[in-house]
């Protein structure tokens, strides 16, 4: 997941989005210190449209964090270090956003939400 454009409602935020399939095991979303900017991470059922996890300022802090996103089978141990996030569904919609501060800050924002990222968990 990193850096795609996305028609959305704000100008003031930097968005990234993308698919997760956990069918064939979880996914690590590692999230940058945005040094107390404020950026969001929403997980959607994509069955439903319905939210079903949060990661971001307000629900986890600024800091950096990595936690583990899982399908509805799994039955792994979660890494030390890490939250997990359980899905109701094997697919997820996941939508980022990290706020701009004026033109001059889209480098910054764009460096950071290039950070959020995801990865499979490695066995």
């Amino acid at each position: 997941m990193t850096g795609l454009e996305l028609v959305t409602p704000t100008v003031l935020d930097q968005y990234v989005a993308g698919w997760l399939d956990l069918k064939n095991g979880p996914q690590v979303l590692h999230t940058p210190d945005t040094d107390g900017r404020y950026y969001s991470v929403q997980f959607t059922d994509p069955s439903t449209s319905a939210n079903f996890a949060y990661v971001g300022k307000r629900a986890t802090g600024t800091q950096v964090g990595d936690y583990l996103l899982s399908g509805p089978r799994w039955k792994g141990t979660v890494p030390n270090g890490m939250t997990q996030i359980s899905s109701p569904h094997n697919s997820v919609l996941v939508i980022g956003r990290v706020f701009v501060d004026g033109d001059s800050d889209q480098p910054t924002a764009y460096a950071l939400a290039q950070q959020i990222q995801l990865a499979p968990l490695n066995p």
